[in-house]
């Protein structure tokens, strides 16, 4: 995971780079990493460890974030099978430059799962089940963007609201570098043990087809190192996946993330150019939601 300074400075020169400080004017620019440094206490949200995955890499620890008031079945499925050990030793049997890599297969061939029966499909939300959303603006491909937590997710617009029975919307997570998917075959509903990581955005591809339930919050470097191939020549393993509360408390991460519902957040990505004045946002799955690790913040 990259430090927030080191993004900083490379937004910086890519800005220079375009001119957009030649002007001959000078221009107050916030500091991104400034405000994130200055984020007031409450402007931070303490993941719960019963949240959090540790999956451990031969290159290292990834930590995810799972949402279980997004994805409520396929979150607690993943917990179940990891609380029981099922993904030690299991390989990443698909891994795709530029796109995602594919996991959770005991057979290590694409076609294996769990015991457990098959889940029903969960890619699109009712807005009204989920209270923890904030849309801060728009896209060429999207009316309404917003995160749950980590999660880059998009909505249906409220004025839509009236065409619909009984009124209810939708929202569904998008798939962007480090987010969470669940893999399935043809039909709709026979997501079981398999998941996948993504290296990119897929959004025109996946969105609404496949169940976002989660996104990495720590060591997105490690999964970078996994093995390419379909299959790979030398698959990575998992060498060990458990859930953060079962972890000894002593090994346990802190991880906080910024609030997405905080102003602290909209000011960080308008000063990050992520958001513009009229609240169109340039690369959704450019953004990642500011992270402290121990204490210690990354991006």
């Amino acid at each position: 995971m990259r430090s927030l300074k080191k993004m900083v400075l490379a937004g910086a020169a890519t800005i220079m780079g375009f001119g957009f400080l030649a002007s001959g004017q000078a221009q107050d620019r916030v500091n991104p990493l400034t405000l994130v440094e200055e984020a007031p206490a409450e402007a931070w949200r303490t993941v719960d460890q019963d949240d959090l995955l540790y999956m451990d890499l031969p290159s290292g620890q990834i930590i995810i974030e799972t949402r279980a008031d997004f994805a409520p079945g396929h979150v607690e499925r993943i917990k179940t099978l990891a609380r029981q050990g099922f993904y030690d030793g299991t390989i990443f049997h698909r891994v795709i430059e530029g796109f995602m890599a594919q996991g959770g297969d005991p057979t290590g061939t694409g076609t294996g799962g769990s015991d457990y029966p098959n889940l029903t499909a969960e890619f699109v939300r009712s807005l009204d089940s989920v209270v923890d959303l904030t849309v801060l603006g728009r896209d060429r491909r999207t009316s309404e963007i917003g995160f749950i937590g980590p999660i880059p997710v998009g909505a249906q617009p409220a004025s839509l609201k009236d065409f619909f029975t009984g009124g209810n919307l939708g929202l569904w997570g998008m798939h962007c570098k480090g987010v969470m998917s669940m893999a399935r075959a043809g039909d709709p509903n026979s997501a079981n043990s398999q998941f996948f990581l993504m290296f990119n955005d897929s959004r025109r591809a996946l969105d609404q087809r496949y169940t976002v339930w989660g996104r990495v919050v720590d060591g997105f470097e490690n999964a970078r190192r996994i093995n390419r191939g379909e299959p790979p020549e030398r698959p990575t393993p998992i060498n060990r996946m458990r859930v953060g509360s079962d972890v000894p408390a002593e090994d346990q991460v802190e991880i906080q993330v910024l609030r997405t519902d905080n102003e602290v957040f909209e000011e960080y990505l308008r000063a990050s150019g992520y958001l513009s004045e009229n609240d169109f946002i340039d690369n959704v799955c450019g953004i990642t939601v500011p992270v402290k690790v121990n204490g210690e913040i990354e991006l």
